[in-house]
């Protein structure tokens, strides 16, 4: 007779590209569907990229909010009745729910699957800050009136645990570690790989610095490309490849590129499934970021053997490899430019041992979520 099969739905308010969606799909892909009954729901789904996997794994998505509502206030509106009507008609008590969020103001999702009975909550910590006073403000009125609401917490680095978790969990360290783990043979660098992909964008004779993420105040693209400008006067076969979908603030650096002459010289790719390939392609990766929780980039580009340069605001958890080199946002974008240069002639060897002895791996990310998972049901059913 076949024991019962844990439900469990994995939540993010707004699913679209970027870190959280990798680490979503990476457990959906990976986990033992003989045990768990899965599904994905969200209140906005901003990309079809993952359409096809979630076909594919027969995974149900469920969008509570089918019209992409840009302004979150609006979202909320639109979307904590929706979640509440959805707990009540469709989901049991018993069901796991996994929240993934970026700011204790999400946690009002939380506030409403307490309120409907769901016995397992779990408050995943994605980031570490946020871009305006005015959101930093919001977080710290969330944190008063929402911190408790879960009764599980996970964390992808002590920063983000600092971001979201109330003062008691933080003290009595009453949360996990859950690694921003990837399938680290899909990354690994292959020289053959590398020749093949540079000759297909036509990049054999260049030297490639490159860049993935949101056009979002975040990743802060103006001293990214400010950092390049001192590069291209240093190296004329230099260009930059920007990977991102083309929305948010694309416009805006599209037109800071063109004021400070480097158009020519900069790629905006567009958004990909191919990031695998573009790092065996790069020669250097560079993450100039204002804050971050812990990037899965980060973790895919180490896989990859790829030098990058990055801002020491981001976590020094995420230093796996030599390959991870920091910066200070202080310094001018000519010094950070002399470094990423300098970065150019690290020789690559393709080794993830240390990626793996650290829990970077997928698969044994996965199986411990799972026993997570168990514990948790079996705690309270």
């Amino acid at each position: 007779m076949k024991s019962k099969k844990i439900k469990l739905i994995m939540f993010e308010e707004k699913f679209g590209l970027g870190g959280i969606e990798t680490f979503i799909t990476n457990v959906l892909s990976c986990i033992n569907r003989e045990k768990f009954d899965v599904r994905l729901v969200t209140i906005n789904k901003a990309t079809d990229q993952y359409d096809s996997l979630f076909k594919k794994l027969d995974i149900p998505m469920v969008v509570l909010v089918p019209d992409v509502e840009i302004n979150p206030i609006k979202r909320f509106k639109k979307g904590l009745p929706a979640f509440k009507t959805y707990l009540k008609q469709h989901i049991s008590p018993d069901t796991i729910i996994h929240f993934n969020v970026s700011n204790s103001i999400d946690l009002l999702y939380v506030k409403i699957a307490k309120s409907k009975g769901i016995k397992v909550r779990i408050a995943h910590s994605h980031n570490s800050s946020a871009t305006s006073n005015l959101k930093k403000l919001a977080h710290k009125m969330g944190m008063i009136l929402l911190a408790n609401t879960p009764n599980y917490y996970f964390t992808c680095s002590n920063l983000a645990a600092s971001w979201l978790f109330p003062k008691k969990v933080l003290k009595n360290q009453n949360y996990y570690f859950i690694r921003n783990a990837i399938d680290t043979k899909k990354y690994q660098f292959n020289i053959s790989k590398r020749e093949q992909i540079r000759k297909k964008y036509g990049w054999t004779d260049n030297l490639v610095f490159g860049e993935v993420g949101r056009f979002n105040k975040q990743k802060n693209h103006k001293f990214l490309l400010e950092t390049f400008k001192e590069i291209v006067q240093k190296r004329e076969n230099a260009i930059l490849v920007l990977v991102g979908a083309k929305d948010c603030l694309y416009d805006d650096i599209k037109s800071y590129a063109e004021e400070l002459g480097i158009e020519k010289k900069v790629i905006f790719f567009g958004k990909t499934s191919k990031v695998a390939d573009l790092l065996q392609a790069f020669d250097v990766f560079m993450l100039p970021s204002l804050y971050e929780g812990l990037p899965f980039v980060l973790v895919e580009s180490q896989a990859a053997a790829l030098s990058s340069l990055v801002s020491n605001t981001v976590t020094d958890e995420i230093k796996l490899t030599k390959y991870i080199v920091f910066d200070s946002l202080k310094n001018s974008p000519k010094e950070w430019a002399d470094t990423a240069i300098k970065l150019t002639s690290v020789a690559r060897e393709p080794d993830s041992t240390s990626l793996i002895k650290e829990g970077y791996d997928v698969n044994s990310m996965v199986k411990n979520l799972e026993q997570l998972y168990l514990k948790f049901y079996r705690e309270n059913n």
